[in-house]
């Protein structure tokens, strides 16, 4: 989750297989959730055709920029 949405972001983006878009959804949140400051902002289906059951989706992230120094004020 982003701490603050005014913050400059960055954008990038993850690949994973799944049957449907509801179980592509859970695991961008999860990787999301292991990650400091990211957020999912979209999730997006990349093939029509199923291979092995399972379809491609592209998980969109934002990962909010920040100073590493402990700058206080």
């Amino acid at each position: 989750m982003l701490i603050d949405p005014e913050n400059p972001f960055e954008e990038w983006e993850f690949e994973v297989r799944a049957a449907t878009l509801n179980a592509a959804r859970s695991q961008c949140e999860a990787i999301a959730a292991s990650q400091q400051l990211t957020e999912v902002f979209s999730v997006t289906q990349a093939t029509v055709t199923p291979s092995n059951g399972t379809y491609r989706f592209i998980c969109w992230f934002k990962v909010e920029i920040t100073d590493d120094g402990n700058n206080d004020g």
